[in-house]
This record gives structure tokens, sequence and C-alpha cells, in this order.
């Protein structure tokens, strides 16, 4: 059987098609858009028209992508910018009636328990990993062993470029996570999200996204501080260019490889793993359940 998921994210439109297998999942079809819903949202609160426009565009184009695909049951999550915006039954009736689509604006737990279950489900760890989903507007923290420890801080990739947050300024917000870091000593530690993938695709010097390198990549916390400083010192219009990232994502790289670092600094972790499979497959699983 076939099934699907479109997840709303702050900063794009993503899709996963999927067969279900005696083996797990067998990929069909995976896009991302860059549509950036929560595009001025820290300011305004709002959804912008702009936004909600591009959006139901990539909606619709998802939607026919899905229906030539004959999934037999697909589900249409929205994470932190719908969630926080003051406008969201506007938006979500616009969809409706634009799209067809019924759209589940899940909650920050949810939220996390979806991006472990498909990071659990996709990656094998000697000890259980902390996970962190860092998105455009918020950053997930989880959790699953005896110690068991969800955390929504809404700060992502897209609030720290629009609001030219410092490192000072970041680590004030991060700052509670410290109280529980005795616990994830012994813990790897592994990202979700388009920004450390990015920092993969960037390093590898990707022309074509190759998600099974991506998958299970490390990177040490010297690799991302490079990176970091590389990007830093790269004018926008050069940043545009650089193989592995994408075009649309190049204003925000630097910021979110910053709260990479950050966190990375703050646990005291040398390495993380980067996961190809996140949220999206976490959907699919919960359909399945």
């Amino acid at each position: 059987m076939k099934y699907a998921a479109i997840d709303i994210g702050t900063n794009s439109c993503r899709l996963i098609i999927v067969e279900v297998t005696d083996n797990g999942l067998n990929t069909l079809k995976k896009q991302v858009e860059i549509t950036r819903i929560g595009e001025g949202l820290s300011k305004s609160s709002n959804l912008s028209p702009d936004a909600i426009n591009r959006t139901i565009s990539c909606l619709n184009d998802f939607k026919k992508t899905i229906e030539n695909h004959k999934a037999q049951s697909f589900r249409v999550i929205a994470t932190n910018a719908v969630r926080e915006a003051k406008n969201q039954e506007d938006f979500l009736l616009k969809v409706k009636e634009q799209c067809g689509l019924e759209i589940d604006v899940i909650s920050s737990d949810e939220e996390a328990k979806l991006s472990y279950l498909g990071v659990e489900k996709g990656l094998k760890f000697e000890q259980l990993p902390v996970l962190v989903d860092l998105g455009g507007g918020s950053t997930e923290f989880i959790f699953n062993g005896e110690y068991s420890y969800v955390n929504s801080i809404p700060i992502g990739a897209v609030k720290v470029t629009e609001n030219n947050m410092s490192i000072f300024d970041i680590k004030n917000i991060f700052r509670e996570i410290l109280e529980h870091k005795e616990k994830f000593e012994n813990s790897p530690l592994a990202f979700v999200g388009g920004t450390a993938t990015s920092l993969v695709a960037i390093k590898e010097g990707m022309e074509t996204y190759k998600p099974d390198i991506v998958h299970g990549y490390k990177l040490k916390r010297e690799e991302v501080a490079d990176l970091y400083n590389l990007l830093e010192r790269m004018p926008l219009n050069v940043r545009k260019r650089l193989p592995g990232l994408q075009p649309e994502r190049a204003d925000i790289i630097t910021g979110g490889a910053k709260v990479v670092l950050l966190i990375m600094d703050l646990l005291e972790k040398n390495e993380i793993t980067i996961s190809e499979s996140d949220i999206m497959e976490g959907t699919i699983w919960s359909l399945l359940n």
C-alpha cells in the first residue's frame, strides 16, 4: 500500500510518498519547496498573503502528485509558523476551499514525538540519542530513554535570521536545556532538519542532493565551525551559487549553522549524526499505527 505525508514548515513545504513493504518504508517520492510560510511572522504575528499564496500553490501541486501515485491514505501537518499565527483559521479555511485539504496543526509535543519516531525507525544507534529537530521557527529536543525529555523552543533558522539574533541572544534562550545536560552525557547527538542536511551537502559539494550519503553522516564540531565561518564570510549572492545549498535557503543557512554550533557547545558534544529520516517518516508511521 502507498501512503503520503505533507509537512508545512516555517521555511518549506515537504512531500513524501512511500510504499509499505515487509522491510519497512520504500520511498517513492520526496519533494521540497521553499515556501517560507513564516516569513515576517515574528514581526506581524500573521501569515502574509504572499506566503499563503505560495503555500497554497505548492499544496495543490503536491495533492496532484499524491493522486498520480494513487496513495491510499495521507496526512497534512503544519508546525510552528501556522501554530503561532493569529490568522491560522483563515489560512486553514483557504487551504480547505482552494486545495480540498484538511491540515492538522500539531502541537510542539507531537512534532517532537513524530520527529523522534522517524529517526528511531530510520537510524540505528548503540545508545539512545538526544534528537534535535532544528526547523525554521522552532527547535525541538527529544530524549526517550529512562529519563524522558521533550522541549520545544520557539527559535529556528528563519527567526534567528529575521531578528538578527546574536550568539548571546540565542544562548540565553537555549539556556534552559543546560539543567538536563548531565542526563544526556553518554548519549549521541542527532540532528534533523534542512540546516543539518544542508551542512552535509555543502561539505560534500553536492551538485545533486544525495539522501543516502546524508543519512547517518557524522559532523565534528570543528567541521561545523569551519562551515559556519565560511558561510558567514560569504556574500549572499555567492552563497546562492554554493554547491549543496538551495539558493532559497542561502539567507538563513548561517543563522541555522550558528544554532547547531551553539547546541553542540551547550551540550558539550564534539560530534553530531544527521538523519534524513525525520518528521515526514514519523508521520507515515503514525498513519500505519
